[in-house]
Formats: C-alpha cells, sequence, structure tokens
C-alpha cells in the first residue's frame, strides 16, 4: 500500500473516530458549562453538591423526591422567576441564557442519572381550601410555617414558586415527601388536594412574603 492510500486511510478512520466520539464530546462541554453556571450562581446557597449548605436556607436539590418530580422546565423556570420571597434572585436572559439555563438543569440532573423525573401534568387539583388549611396547620406548618412563610423548611407563600411548580409538582412534593429529611410522605388522599388548593391561595406579593418571613425570624 503506497503512502497516499496510508494517508487517506488513516485520514478517513479519524474522521471517523471524531463523528463518533463528537456527540460524547459535546455533552461533556454542556455539562462542564452548566457545572461552571451552577458553581457561580447556585452552589453557594443549594451546596456544591446540592446538598445544601448549613444555615442557609434554600431547597434541597440533589434530593431523591425532588429529583423525581422537578422537570427540567420546573427547574429552569425556578432560575427565572427566583424566590423573591428568599435570597434567589430571578436571574434574567442575560445573566443565564436560556441555553445555559437547561445546562445548569442538566448538570442537577447528572447527580442522579438513574433518576427520571415522573411525566407530570399541568391538570389543576381540585380542593375545598378552607378543609386545607385546617390539614396545613395540623401537618406543614411546624416545618413551613403558619402562613406558609418558611420555618425549616422552604417558604410556601413564595410567589416564585407559585409560577414555577404545578398543582401536580406540589401534591407529589406532599406524597412524596424528601427522603432524608424531616418532611415525611403522606398518603394520597382529599386531605392533601385540600392542602393544595389552600396552598394556592398563599401566593404573596413579594414584600408581603418577606415581612411573614421576617416576623417568623423575630420569634426565634
Amino acid at each position: 500500500m503506497d503512502i497516499r492510500k496510508i494517508t487517506m486511510f488513516g485520514g478517513t478512520a479519524l474522521l471517523v473516530v471524531g463523528l463518533l466520539l463528537a456527540p460524547s464530546w459535546q455533552a461533556s462541554g454542556k455539562l462542564r458549562q452548566g457545572h461552571e453556571m451552577y458553581k457561580t450562581h447556585c452552589a453557594s446557597c443549594h451546596g456544591d453538591d446540592g446538598k445544601g449548605v448549613k444555615g442557609v436556607k434554600a431547597a434541597t436539590l440533589n434530593n431523591e423526591g425532588f429529583l423525581k418530580i422537578a422537570s427540567d422546565e420546573y427547574l429552569t423556570a425556578s432560575i427565572r422567576n427566583g424566590r423573591p420571597a428568599g435570597a434567589m434572585p430571578a436571574f434574567d436572559k442575560k445573566t443565564i441564557p436560556d441555553e445555559q439555563a437547561k445546562y445548569i438543569a442538566n448538570y442537577i440532573r447528572s447527580w442522579r442519572p438513574d433518576i427520571t423525573p415522573l411525566p407530570l401534568t399541568n391538570d389543576p387539583v381540585v380542593g375545598d381550601a378552607a378543609k386545607g388549611e385546617a390539614q396545613y396547620k395540623l401537618l406543614c406548618a411546624a416545618c413551613h410555617g403558619q402562613n406558609a412563610e418558611g420555618g425549616i423548611g422552604t417558604a410556601l407563600n413564595d410567589a416564585g414558586f407559585h409560577a414555577s411548580a404545578s398543582d401536580q409538582f406540589i401534591m407529589k412534593s406532599i406524597t412524596m415527601g424528601r427522603p432524608g429529611t424531616a418532611m415525611i410522605a403522606y398518603p394520597d388522599s382529599p386531605d392533601i388536594n385540600n392542602i393544595v388548593a389552600y396552598l394556592r391561595t398563599k401566593a404573596a406579593a413579594p414584600a408581603e412574603a418577606k415581612e411573614d418571613a421576617k416576623a417568623t425570624e423575630a420569634k426565634k
């Protein structure tokens, strides 16, 4: 075989290998970018490993119960809507472009690649908010606050949370809990629907939610 044929064969082989490996190189590059964006914008509150930072009130992202119900759409919506009742700003597209927001979601997903989020619908949950208030006080208020303003648990009266979470997400959060935390899983029942209906009445304006949170801190 002459040199030209060897060169052509070698070049073709390298091209084929490059084409085969390109998707994995691209994926690893996106994951790396997601990791960098997460470190820059998220890790100081949610922790480098997504398991939280001691003394900082922020959702634990690296949790089986959370990852089973948090779709990529929920994660990117949370980035956009922030949590105005707390310390999480709403990141605009200039700070975190859409593509970068997806990379962050993919990076969060990479902690538990064995978990595929449940296909939750946007169907509203029908319940009795008045009855739900009583159930909330009984089951949830000790951690999430009497007015859903947060305590040892996250604030559930936050406008950013309500803009990001579907009724089904809230319901599944209650029935699946957060393994490894104080939030246990409660059996599915009409009472849970009532709690969801009640929580939807607590979507406070950001300023009001902040005042509720400050009042709770002052009582401690």
